[in-house]
């Protein structure tokens, strides 16, 4: 997820602010539930195309625009598609705004991206990045993210993953899901939460999305690593170089199968802290 305008909400309730987050969209990729909850509202709302929903802890999350054929009431788990963005935002640049707030609150909104595992993340610069996407490994050991089962780049069937017990609706193949959930436990008994992941498979529709939304920065479809279904992107501080996160990941992550590839290191040809990749 990437922002484009931060929260930064008013002093006062009735002074100017941007009381949400606006995350770069495009129009009709699919908008996916940050938790489970149930649909609140369907519609629009001063002529925008309006969803929001009633999570499980008590906060209502509104997008706009989006739409959902879900109806008023209808449950969903987290990770589960319930709508896609709509056209028509405020932003110069296509975007989805969020807003949130508790439910028992009269509107005392809160940061949304609590709720999406929001982490600061670097890009670097468009004349540093290489034609092609590195291939997987660089490392001193092989890394998994190729082929396998005779599945194709972002092809991958639902029935040949496993969705992470730790990372809800984020899925690996069934080795890596096993591997990474016992990996987010041990990096939870250490810092008090579970590894936060912002992307793990990535299938072939949604490379497309990407590759429309960030053009260069983002890997031709079909050639992604996240295609075969053995890498993560994660957050949780892990995602900044020199933390104490990334270095305990630096220094426990390969006894669970799971390494840091050359080309992402600080040092490497790509350097992308968050990018973690399964060894085969």
């Amino acid at each position: 997820m990437e922002i484009i305008e931060a929260f930064d909400p008013p002093d006062k309730p009735w002074l100017k602010g941007h009381r949400g987050i606006d995350v770069l969209a495009v129009v009709g990729e699919p908008l996916r539930a940050p938790t489970t909850g149930t649909i609140r509202f369907a519609g629009t709302v001063a002529g925008m195309a309006t969803v929001s929903i009633l999570t499980e802890s008590g906060h209502v999350l509104t997008f706009q625009p989006a739409a959902t054929s879900l109806k008023k009431g209808e449950s969903f788990a987290a990770g589960e598609q319930i709508g896609a963005v709509g056209s028509g935002g405020h932003c110069q640049r296509s975007c989805l705004h969020i807003g949130a707030w508790p439910s028992a609150s009269d509107r005392r909104y809160v940061d949304p991206g609590r709720f999406f595992g929001q982490e600061q993340s670097a890009l670097l610069p468009l004349s540093r990045k290489p034609a092609k996407e590195p291939k997987g490994g660089g490392d001193s050991t092989t890394s998994g993210a190729g082929a396998w089962g005779g599945h194709r780049n972002g092809r991958i069937p639902a029935s040949a993953m496993c969705q992470l017990e730790t990372a809800a609706g984020q899925m690996l193949r069934c080795d890596a899901q096993a591997a990474f959930d016992r990996l987010s436990k041990a990096f939870e008994a250490r810092f008090g939460a579970p590894i936060s992941v912002t992307d793990a498979y990535r299938d072939y529709a949604t490379q497309v999305i990407l590759k429309r939304r960030k053009g260069r920065m983002a890997a031709t479809p079909g050639t992604s690593n996240h295609g075969w279904a053995l890498a993560v992107d994660l957050g949780s501080g892990i995602n900044s170089f020199g933390t104490a996160q990334h270095q305990w990941m630096r220094a426990n992550a390969p006894r669970f199968g799971w390494i840091h590839p050359g080309w992402a290191r600080q040092t490497g040809s790509l350097p992308e802290p968050w990018h973690w990749e399964f060894r085969q």
